[in-house]
């Protein structure tokens, strides 16, 4: 008879669900529960009901009804010697008191009859009674204990196996090399939510690129229902050094961590595992980041990185001396052995070097594993905004360059570079920032006055029923055409009302996605956009973690200035389950910044149809010392005319484009390699 205790989430019942926790996922998927079935409590009361394994979902009418007898947190579930399966209380003591050969019996028979009946509501009893089950069904150790409990994914053979390696091969310390889009960041954390079961991780850092630290915060929570901080957290930084110590999971950018008075403090600490993303930036062991990383006590490191070598086999040697220190021998001892020209891209003795790669590396091919992977098409739609639009673009961006370069309390580049994003997406986007600085004392008179006439031309053609947004009208048209479920994002939650706005008087069903929603909220919309609605209207920080690849069509509204906020929008839906072809319309008025960003990265370097994942390693470098961002910005700020700001982008594309002329090169290193 199998059995398991469950806890009783009620967060949902009122949707007709209910979120299945580690225990029911694990019951379900051993007994292989047809869909729909039939459950009955201790009550008599049967309901049919089906589950949806997306979102780990258990559903049915009648699902609040079935579970009302119950006012405990746990309940058991079991499959009955007649194929039935049946809800109980878990609430039943031993019949009879045990004799035990302690001096304190009576402090002995409170704790057996506690562990009995799981009267303490600690969820701490809970757990300690999932993994000792766990423990009992496996006790051999050749079956990977996390696997019931990953959550919102699909694991695969390749997956599996790389973990097992990990664990007993590895022995923890490894480069997870994956060709793009294969899924570097699971395996991670398929392996450090296996070291957490085992009793073997406790204290963890993962540190990432700063644009990706809230991407790994709700993949590590939704796929592997684990609490990271962030040191970027109000919470943490109020503890200033000793949060490092307080928080036993960090989440952080290796440019904050690596800080003195952050590193000081990191290294006074016994690390059980650290992870990082994107490891090809630590390339180079003469720098801070190397030697910050190299510097922290870990008993555990998992690399992650898609090209181990970029530029130099150099790199390579130093990646590997991170994760085992003696392993290529000398640099000196490397060289000579194994590098085979003076550019360092060549190499001598190949099967000699891959044998000693063998130890510390991981490498998946997409062409050696059973996964499915589509196309992707982009189309850019350009527009011409209305006279007053243009107007309105063009003053405030002369004023916003006139600003730009002088300190101002108020009037800070942070401040000015939100006001020209906002004005490209949209003009009621900007209406709710210019009405706050009408009214900020600390603007001089001049710059008041400015302000105010600024914030009523925005308001007129807001309200000006004769100017219709050619944006808005291509949005509506795409849609109406594209006849499938669409996502549109968009980064300022004032755009995104108007939006929703607009196309629920359109006869759209609209659902909206953002990060105010609660949690219940979040679900209800995710919900309606799969089953009913035509579109999901959606910022950056609403989408990130979810799985949409039931969708395969989406909508720049408004262009990220950073190609990597861009990839990650794409990223929602073309990922490794996606069945369909997607594509990508990017909305962008003529004449913006938008317009000049989106003509370098697609005329420079093709970015629409690279490989999910490559954006990273054509920017290369270029984001180690300033923000892709800040660089467009300051080539904008500095141009005074169309013909200079071309000029300005076009040496950042050079840039790009010799990357991405590297990155063939790399190719060729790795498939010679790898």
């Amino acid at each position: 008879m199998l059995r398991y205790l469950f806890k009783l989430d009620k967060e949902l019942f009122d949707l007709q669900a209910m979120e299945m926790d580690d225990a029911l996922i694990h019951f379900f998927k051993k007994i292989d529960v047809p869909n729909p079935f039939e459950m009955e409590n201790d009550q008599g009361i049967k309901r049919k009901f089906s589950i949806d394994w997306v979102e780990n979902l258990l559903q049915g009418r009648g699902i609040k009804g079935f579970f009302a007898p119950y006012s405990t947190d746990f309940l058991t579930i079991e499959l009955t010697k007649d194929n039935k399966i049946k809800v109980s209380a878990a609430n039943q003591a031993p019949a009879k008191p045990f004799s035990w050969p302690f001096q304190n019996k009576e402090q002995a028979q409170t704790v057996v009859n506690a562990l009995a009946s799981f009267t303490n509501q600690s969820d701490k009893w809970f757990q300690l009674y999932q993994i000792a089950e766990q423990f009992r069904v496996n006790p051999n150790g050749n079956e990977l204990l996390c696997l019931p409990y990953v959550r919102e994914l699909e694991t695969y053979e390749y997956q599996i196996k790389t973990v097992h390696s990990v664990i007993n091969h590895f022995k923890g310390r490894v480069m997870l090399s994956d060709e793009v889009g294969l899924g570097k960041t699971v395996e991670a954390g398929m392996a450090m939510l296996e070291y957490i079961m085992r009793g073997l991780v406790k204290r963890i850092l993962i540190l990432v690129p700063p644009s990706l630290v809230s991407q790994w915060e709700n993949e590590m929570k939704r796929k592997f229902n684990q609490d990271f901080i962030r040191a970027d957290h109000p919470d943490f930084k109020k503890l200033g050094a000793n949060a490092w110590a307080y928080f036993p999971k960090v989440i952080a950018s290796i440019d904050t961590a690596k800080r003195k008075e952050h590193r000081d403090a990191i290294f006074g600490l016994e690390y059980d595992l650290i992870i990082i993303d994107e490891a090809h930036h630590l390339k180079n062991r003469t720098t801070q980041k190397w030697q910050f990383v190299n510097g922290i006590n870990k008993k555990y490191i998992f690399l992650l990185t898609a090209t181990p070598v970029q530029n130099h086999l150099e790199e390579l040697y130093n990646l590997i001396t991170l994760l085992k220190p003696g392993q290529l021998r000398t640099y000196r001892y490397f060289k000579k052995n194994f590098v085979d020209s003076k550019d360092g891209i060549e190499v001598k003795n190949v099967d000699r070097l891959k044998r000693l790669l063998e130890d510390v590396m991981i490498r998946n091919k997409r062409s050696n594993v059973d996964v499915k992977f589509t196309k992707r098409k982009a189309f850019t739609i350009t527009v011409e905004l209305s006279k007053q639009e243009k107007a309105l673009y063009d003053d405030l961006s002369i004023f916003i360059k006139n600003k730009y370069h002088v300190q101002h309390s108020v009037l800070n580049r942070f401040r000015l570079k939100r006001l020209q994003e906002q004005i490209g997406s949209l003009i009621v986007s900007i209406i709710p920032s210019l009405e706050e600085l009408t009214k900020n004392e600390k603007l001089s008179e001049l710059e008041l006055k400015a302000m105010k006439r600024f914030f009523e031309r925005a308001q007129r053609i807001a309200n000006d029923e004769g100017i219709t947004n050619a944006k808005i009208e291509q949005l509506v048209y795409i849609l109406k055409e594209f006849k499938d479920k669409m996502i549109v994002f968009t980064k300022f939650a004032s755009t995104q009302s108007y939006i929703s706005k607009v196309l629920k008087e359109q006869g759209f069903q609209v659902a909206e996605f953002h990060g105010g929603l609660r949690r219940k909220e979040k679900e209800e919309q995710v919900a309606f956009f799969r089953e009913k609605a035509d579109v999901l209207v959606s910022t950056e920080i609403g989408g990130e973690g979810r799985n949409l690849q039931f969708c395969h069509g989406m909508i720049n509204f408004d262009l990220p200035w950073n190609p990597m906020a861009i990839e990650q929008r794409i990223g929602r839906i073309h990922r490794i389950g996606q069945e369909k072809d997607i594509v990508v319309y990017n909305l962008v008025a003529k004449d913006t910044i938008e317009y000049y960003i989106l003509d370098l990265l697609d005329r420079k370097i093709n970015m629409f149809e690279l490989v999910v994942g490559e954006v990273d390693a054509i920017l290369g470098d270029i984001e180690e010392k300033e923000d892709f961002s800040e660089l467009v910005m300051k080539a904008w700020v500095n141009s005074k005319t169309k013909e200079d700001v071309e000029t300005e982008l076009d040496q950042i594309g050079e840039v790009l484009l010799k990357n991405k002329e590297k990155l063939a090169k790399q190719r060729e290193l790795n498939e010679t390699l790898f």
